[in-house]
């Protein structure tokens, strides 16, 4: 096809300047995230499910009338007009429940016709966290996992009408819901005056007390395609959560596992935080090797050759990470197989292995290490490749917990959704919290 189509996850490999390391093993980075807090993909606060829902229900109303569009076209429109209409009235202040507040500035026609296109707003909208919670808990219907092919459930419905009620018109106008299947069939509407429709979408306004309740109770009882295992170890984190919200200063190390979750759950999170490590310390060796090369006259390693002082820390260090997690004696091969490379008694047989698993920023040919496609001799970011690999985007807010070294990043969002549901989620906003929007993704 011509193009990649907005807001979707494109091929590993698009070009030349892509730096993300994935290493092979993304399978069992989204497998242990799963494992940690089934169901919840990205999601951090409500309003991410409630417009991504919206945007399924706008969706099905256009085409019921004739016009054939699909979910992820409405939804990411949706989601650009909710930020636009913030960021609008609020002076254009980023948060990081917001995204386009540099790219949307000074954009004044909104349009159907104009948001839908590409260009108007992130190429990463936050629906993309959304695509495997929205069917989990039961807020649409759907065979799979391709956006475009759910439907609004019940659930979903609910939801909407819920969170929307304090915005609707008064009785003989139209309703939230209504208004934005006009816009989007190319009717005038005036967004930009509409106090009580920026009110309802906007991500920074808190959800009603009733819409509240009812994605608490989804998070509770789950889709109707979810496995009892997969309910209850939601439900155990969630009770954790709540524990934590309540005393927040409790004191949180992987000897000390809390009442909500059993063994087995609490062996996988410690397995899935234990790998995530060894993945990290795997890419600043990676990293660390690309400064050493980007040094010399010569860009390159031979692994023949003795292994540089500077480097023999940081394979020292992996080293002893990937035991760690091998001696858990998990059930994830993958994992195990990643790991078991990284204990390598032999320096350059690790170093070929794991350059072998990027070849990206660094390639290994006839033992010896060269730059490749996308080389800088310069250190990339561990977060891309976490993104990357889980599929997920994440927050960098903690919520102020001091929690277990290498937690999956699902539980420090439940944390902050949990908080979300109880009207609380601004306090746990730090001042850098606030200001970190992820803008332009």
């Amino acid at each position: 096809m011509a193009g990649l189509i907005w807001g979707l996850l494109g091929p590993e490999t698009l070009d030349s300047e892509r730096r993300t390391r994935t290493l092979g093993v993304g399978a069992s980075v989204r497998s242990f995230n799963d494992l940690a807090v089934p169901g919840l993909g990205g999601i951090w606060f409500g309003k991410q499910l409630f417009l991504a829902t919206l945007g399924v229900a706008i969706a099905e109303r256009v085409r019921a009338g004739g016009k054939h569009i699909q979910n992820i076209e409405i939804a990411n429109a949706i989601e650009a007009l909710a930020c636009w209409l913030t960021l609008n009235s609020n002076g254009w202040k980023s948060d990081a429940r917001l995204r386009g507040a540099t790219k949307m500035q000074g954009k004044t026609n909104l349009s159907f016709a104009i948001v839908r296109k590409s260009g108007f707003y992130v190429t990463q909208p936050m629906r993309m966290a959304t695509v495997q919670p929205l069917p989990a808990l039961g807020l649409v219907e759907a065979d799979g996992n391709r956006f475009n092919a759910f439907t609004c459930s019940q659930h979903g419905y609910d939801f909407i009408d819920a969170l929307c009620a304090d915005y609707n018109p008064c009785h003989y106008s139209k309703s939230v819901l209504d208004c934005l299947v006009n816009w989007v069939r190319g009717e005038s509407v005036n967004l930009a005056s509409n106090g009580k429709l920026c009110g309802a979408l906007s991500p920074l306004d808190p959800m009603s007390k009733g819409s509240c309740e009812i994605l608490m109770e989804r998070l509770i009882q789950g889709g109707s395609h979810e496995s009892q295992s997969d309910k209850g170890r939601r439900r155990a984190i969630l009770g954790w959560m709540e524990s934590l919200r309540s005393q927040p200063n409790q004191k949180l190390t992987w000897d000390n596992k809390p009442p909500h979750s059993d063994d087995a759950h609490w062996h996988d999170l410690h397995a899935g935080a234990l790998f995530f490590t060894v993945r990290d310390v795997a890419i600043r060796l990676l990293d660390r090797l690309e400064a050493h090369i980007g040094n010399q006259e010569k860009p390159r390693l031979l692994l023949d050759d003795p292994i540089p002082d500077s480097i023999k820390p940081d394979i020292q260090n992996l080293r002893v990470h990937a035991q760690a997690f091998l001696k858990q004696r998990h059930k994830d091969e993958l994992a195990n197989a990643f790991c078991g490379e990284c204990v390598d008694e032999k320096d350059g047989t690790l170093l070929a292995s794991l350059v072998g698993r990027d070849e990206r920023v660094l390639r290994h040919r006839d033992s010896t290490v060269l730059p490749g496609p996308a080389f800088r001799g310069t250190p990339t970011q561990a977060s891309d490749a976490d993104q990357t690999m889980s599929g997920e985007m994440e927050t960098s807010i903690t919520g102020a917990i001091g929690w277990p070294e290498g937690i999956s990043h699902r539980v420090r969002n439940l944390f902050l959704l949990n908080a979300d549901l109880h009207g609380e989620l601004p306090k746990w906003f730090g001042e850098t919290d606030t200001a970190s929007s992820g803008d332009d993704q």
